[in-house]
């Protein structure tokens, strides 16, 4: 298929296809034509992947044919980028570090989590790349929109746009701190939509009991 047909049928593709594509990539899947990254790294779980394996990985998936490397272009201010980057996907160039950093959370969670390793990871899991874009997708699947699990307030009726959404953020639910080892992988369901009110005052609760 022409690339440009291509590139107009790419609405089907999800955060959830993408999530679900970088963790195979991750587990060693290579059934497919795309060979290793030569300039970046999308970053995902400790894992250094190629980019366009993973976003080809979930077109394949999203659109029911195969999706190859002559399909679509990768790099900087390419539409592949763009979406892994609207996604929460962290793309680096082949060397560089994760750019992101205990220095980089709010001043609370630093405080909250400074010398307590497990605190640390749980911070990182829910920012995890992919996660929270994939939760939002399948939370407005099931319920028709974005609210607060915990309160109930619906951010679009709240703000008067769908820019309200911004508020909405993820939280680990049922995965208890304890057992968030590093060989761990979190499910969908075990992550939670939350205000950003009541995500901070679920994190004090959590530091009360850690």
């Amino acid at each position: 298929m022409p690339m440009a047909d291509i590139r107009s049928n790419f609405q089907p593709l999800t955060a959830q296809h993408l999530l679900r594509a970088a963790e195979r990539v991750a587990a060693g899947y290579s059934q497919h034509r795309f060979g290793p990254s030569t300039e970046y790294d999308l970053l995902f779980d400790g894992h250094h992947l190629p980019p366009k394996a993973v976003f080809g990985v979930a077109a394949t998936e999203a659109l029911g044919f195969e999706v190859g490397p002559e399909n679509f272009s990768a790099g900087d201010n390419t539409l592949c980028f763009r979406v892994l980057r609207a996604n929460g996907y962290r793309i680096v160039r082949k060397g560089e570090a994760d750019p992101i950093s205990l220095f980089e959370l709010s001043d609370e969670d630093r405080v909250w989590a400074e010398g307590r390793p497990r605190l640390v990871t749980h911070i990182r899991r829910e920012r995890s790349t992919g996660l929270a874009a994939a939760k939002r997708d399948q939370f407005r699947a099931l319920h028709g929109r974005l609210y607060c699990e915990r309160c109930g307030m619906d951010p679009v009726k709240t703000f008067g746009s769908d820019l309200g959404e911004a508020c909405i953020e993820i939280h680990h639910r049922d995965t208890h701190l304890a057992e968030m080892t590093d060989g761990h992988r979190t499910k969908l369901d075990e992550l939670q939509c939350l205000c950003a009110n009541c995500h901070r005052v679920t994190h004090r609760e959590l530091k009360a009991t850690s």
